[in-house]
């Protein structure tokens, strides 16, 4: 297989995925403010978050510094992205799929880092042993996200297909992006068994993309791995699967945010509020000149005064 054509590709895939996964992000960061929920416990309370209190429990408050702890936070976290507690406690028959489909894309993750590593290592003529320590890692981390991977995205594919509770959820891209992922995994399993030092391989060709210069051959098992990898990493962004994105400002703006309205953030809501509504409901009736303060004070003109 054509080495330089995947290394188009492959830069190609790059910058695509790249940009327009930093303009989404642009996009989220920049939404209106939030309703925030402001409901406790939040991790980074320091000391209240055991028992599910708040720094508003104390008496004048606002005229406390807050403390919070970053090691609650990054435990919960932790939690959250590793074990994947969300679904463990609201959905445990998806979890096992679920915590194996996650892991086994940290592992690629892991792998890939280790390979880049190790070209870096083939470009600088690294001594033999750390090389072949820094390969035989990420070999290891490889054979078991991809198998990790396999199982957990061909077992929640099967799972959104079969079980009634969740088809109301599912939709065409649902399907699609699970088929494409068991593709990701599948095909580096199969590469990975059909190549005799697949990870060095790996390696070269990261080094090619590195140096800018062709390796002379690809391997087809490694090639249509590296293919559909690219493939998926150029659709990845214009999906719902940048919730990894999304799920920070979820948690950090929206669920964690506990800070007191400053004066930046009421500019922000006034702001807000001034925007005209355009919202032609009935009970709304938005004309598009009144804004927001005007609907949430002026007097319903069907709405009955109370006798005197």
């Amino acid at each position: 297989m054509s080495a330089l054509v995947l290394m188009i590709c492959a830069y190609a895939a790059i910058v695509i995925s790249t940009v327009v996964l930093a303009f989404r992000t642009v996009k989220i960061a920049q939404m209106p403010v939030h309703l925030r929920w402001e409901l406790a416990p939040v991790p980074h309370e320091k000391g209240k978050s055991a028992y599910g209190g708040s720094y508003l429990e104390e008496y004048e408050w606002w005229t406390r510094d807050h403390e919070s702890s970053i090691m609650n936070e990054v435990i919960y976290m932790a939690k959250e992205i590793f074990l994947l507690k969300g679904v463990w406690e609201n959905n445990r028959g998806l979890w096992p799929f679920t915590f194996l489909f996650h892991n086994g894309i940290y592992l690629l993750a892991a792998a890939a880092a280790l390979v880049f590593v190790s070209a870096i290592m083939l470009i600088s003529s690294s001594p033999l042993s750390p090389l072949d320590l820094t390969l035989d890692l990420a070999t290891i981390l490889l054979i078991a996200a991809y198998l990790l991977g396999t199982a957990g995205s061909f077992g929640l594919l099967i799972k959104r297909y079969m079980d009634p509770n969740l088809k109301p959820f599912n939709s065409t891209s649902t399907y699609l992006n699970l088929v494409l992922l068991v593709l990701v995994f599948g095909s580096g399993l199969y590469a990975f068994f059909s190549t005799s030092d697949y990870s060095l391989e790996l390696g070269y060709f990261a080094r090619s993309l590195i140096t800018f210069s062709p390796q002379s051959y690809i391997s087809v098992p490694m090639g249509t791995h590296i293919l559909i990898v690219l493939i998926f990493l150029t659709y990845l962004p214009f999906t719902y699967m940048i919730h990894f994105v999304a799920k920070y400002f979820t948690y950090h703006e929206v669920r964690w945010n506990d800070r007191p309205q400053t004066e930046k953030m009421t500019r922000k809501l006034n702001d807000l509020l001034a925007q005209p509504v355009s919202w032609s409901a009935p009970h709304v009736k938005g004309d598009g000149k009144k804004n927001w303060v005007d609907m949430a004070t002026e007097e319903m003109k069907d709405e009955k005064k109370p006798e005197n």
